[in-house]
């Protein structure tokens, strides 16, 4: 596995270490010929090759503060025009026969400008690279991820950043083999895991498994595993709190589907007795001092029933990664029965315009709405309108109501609840989540909502 640092100091020497050869194989060439008295060639060779001395120099005291592509640029067009220069005055001289100049003088002027050119890109690019390294270097040195390479013929690791260690310094890691960093629990997976990547079987593993913090205890850490050339990428992180969140719901789901449940079932129960027993009796008066006490219990008893049923609905819809497709117009007509059949004084108004497949459990979100939308429907002649539109296709819900609530409005926004700006329930998020889950928006549009599913 490569490492990833800079490149060494010496490299900034390049450029004028290849004019200083160039240089001396022009002084070697004079000294090797007679003919290297004659000043017109003497200047044609050896400028070209002081020139690359020259801006090799001026490369690495000053260019830094010279954008990269004017740098290259200025000395590449320089050279191209002296070579062009050199060839023209060949062709005119020899031309009109007044003087001669020897393919030597070309040579090596030609090369100086190509090898100044040629060795001021690579320079550029090195220096580029360089300093692409090192932003590189800084970003995953801060990243708040654990993130090591780790080699592929000696399982060491090659880098990690702080995080990757807990903290502390990364250096004491490099060299030491993955084992050490984990518990024992954890080598039987990873190493399995490995395997696979080595195998071709997969480019990426992830799971979660017990690590070891610099304090020597253990938590559960989510891992990612990628293979690379030669090696492989490890991204890690601390799950604890993910985890303890995730019982924590789990548990008080339990509460609300079970123990909330049943209870609100007794309360149901006991005061549906009480009401049946005083129909028996005699006193009349007793009857109508009890009876709106009644209708409250069991109107506050229904009504948490009802929301735990939707909460348990909608856990179970969410927790569901792979739903089948349905078609949203044969969604709608069979939401819209089931709403007339529970809301017998509500007109409830179909229109399908168009129908494509979608996400089956966005009808848990359908059902939602129409149902808000009857029961909040005036008393006077209650109606609920429900459109399936396209271009883009759309389920529009209308209802000759009050209107929606700001607050309601911020739930299908998605905005956060306050203690003065809340919802009444959790209905509305319901077709949040839902429509958010299945790929879809929702939005309300002139005093309508509108969902926008996404089609499969």
């Amino acid at each position: 596995m490569p490492r990833i640092d800079a490149p060494p100091r010496q490299r900034q020497w390049a450029v004028a270490a290849l004019g200083a050869v160039l240089a001396a194989a022009s002084v070697a060439h004079f000294l090797l010929h007679d003919d290297y008295e004659h000043p017109v060639r003497v200047a044609a060779m050896i400028i070209p090759t002081l020139g690359v001395f020259g801006y090799g120099l001026w490369f690495w005291l000053l260019a830094s503060s010279v954008p990269r592509g004017d740098a290259v640029a200025v000395w590449a067009v320089g050279g191209a025009g002296l070579v062009l220069a050199l060839d023209l005055w060949a062709v005119l001289a020899g031309a009109y026969g007044a003087i001669t100049v020897q393919h030597v003088v070309i040579q090596h002027a030609s090369f100086g400008a190509l090898g100044g050119a040629v060795a001021g890109t690579y320079a550029e690019r090195d220096r580029w690279r360089g300093r692409s390294r090192a932003r590189l270097m800084a970003a995953l040195d801060s990243a708040m991820d654990g993130i090591a390479m780790i080699d592929d013929a000696e399982q060491t690791v090659q880098y990690a950043n702080a995080s990757f260690t807990g903290g502390t310094d990364a250096e004491r890691v490099r060299g030491q083999s993955w084992q050490s960093l984990y518990p024992s629990e954890s080598h039987g997976p990873i190493a399995d895991a490995l395997v696979a990547l080595d195998d071709g079987d997969q480019q990426q593993w992830q799971g979660i498994v017990t690590a070891c913090g610099a304090d020597g205890t253990t938590y559960p850490q989510e891992l990612t595993m990628t293979a690379v050339a030669d090696g492989y990428v490890w991204v890690c992180r601390d799950v604890t709190d993910r985890r303890d969140h995730s019982q924590r719901l789990r548990v008080l789901r339990r509460v609300l589907r079970h123990d909330t449940r049943n209870a609100l079932n007794v309360v149901l129960g006991r005061a549906n007795r009480i009401e049946s027993r005083l129909g028996d009796e005699d006193d009349t008066a007793g009857q109508a001092t009890h009876e709106p006490d009644l209708a409250a219990i069991q109107d506050a008893a229904t009504g948490l029933l009802e929301t735990s049923e939707k909460s348990r609905a909608l856990a179970d819809a969410l927790a569901r990664g792979d739903a089948g497709t349905e078609s949203v117009a044969d969604i709608v007509r069979t939401e819209a029965t089931a709403v007339r059949d529970a809301h017998a004084e509500t007109a409830v108004v179909v229109t399908v315009e168009a129908d494509a497949a979608v996400d089956e459990r966005l009808r848990l979100g359908i059902r939602e709405l129409l149902s808000n939308a009857a029961e909040h429907a005036p008393t006077d002649a209650p109606r609920v309108e429900v459109s399936v539109t396209g271009n883009p296709l759309a389920v529009r819900v209308h209802d000759n109501g009050p209107g929606i609530p700001e607050a309601e409005q911020r739930v299908l926004s998605g905005q956060a609840e306050t203690p003065l700006k809340h919802s009444s329930g959790v209905g509305l998020w319901v077709v949040y989540w839902i429509v958010r889950q299945t790929g879809g928006t929702v939005s309300v549009d002139d005093g309508d909502i509108v969902i926008t599913p996404a089609t499969q």
